[in-house]
Parts: C-alpha cells; sequence; structure tokens
C-alpha cells in the first residue's frame, strides 16, 4: 500500500539552507525554532551541533589557515544575519501601541475600560 504524500499546507516550510563547501570539508546550515543549526562533514565522518564553536573544534583546522578564516568569516556572517532577523522580528512598542485591537487600549475614563464578556 502506497502512502499519498502530505498536502503542502501541512508540510513545514524550512528556511533555506545555506552550504561551506571546501575540499574536505562540507557544511550545511539552516535555522529552526530552536535556533541555528549545523551538519559539518568531513572525510569519513559527519555530525551535526548547534553549537559553532564546537564545530570548529570538531573540524580541527588550523586557525591562520584560508579555508579556517573563510570558515570563521561565513560564520560571523550567519551570525549577524540571525543578530539583524531577530531585530526586525521584534517591535515592542509598536505591539503595544497597535496589537489585539482598541479593546487594549482603552484607558481608565473610557466606562467600558473595566468591563468583562460573560459567555
Amino acid at each position: 500500500m502506497q502512502c499519498s504524500p502530505l498536502p503542502l499546507s501541512w508540510r513545514a516550510s524550512p528556511l533555506k539552507r545555506e552550504r561551506f563547501e571546501r575540499p574536505s570539508l562540507w557544511i550545511e546550515t539552516s535555522r529552526d525554532w530552536n535556533g541555528r543549526w549545523f551538519v559539518a562533514w568531513r572525510p569519513h565522518v559527519s555530525q551535526g551541533f548547534r553549537d559553532p564553536k564546537a564545530m570548529l573544534r570538531w573540524i580541527g583546522w588550523p586557525r591562520k589557515t584560508p579555508i579556517a578564516e573563510a570558515l570563521r568569516a561565513w560564520l560571523a556572517d550567519l551570525a549577524a544575519a540571525d543578530a539583524k532577523r531577530q531585530t526586525v522580528g521584534e517591535a515592542p512598542e509598536r505591539d503595544d501601541a497597535t496589537g489585539f485591537g482598541p479593546e487594549v487600549h482603552l484607558d481608565e475614563s473610557d466606562p467600558n475600560h473595566q468591563t468583562r464578556m460573560i459567555t
């Protein structure tokens, strides 16, 4: 018996995956609800990481090689993009002023300020 695929609306929509490829080193990364994750591959072994520092220790490239410098620059770009994405999504002062409709923003002089709805 063959299962039908899930409808598109039921599937999770992951963010675009990014990849760092060099000889003997592949790293793929994306974000999910828990933050950024990495899958690193070197010859004959791969491993998943959440912490880029732990991944760098596992990879074990010397710090001053061109590949290691390119990898650290790539990780810094990812961290900057994540920080920018997080600050764009946060606007508490705007949400306080406009969120949840006008009934939330009634002042105490309004007669409907202390009313409750009973269903």
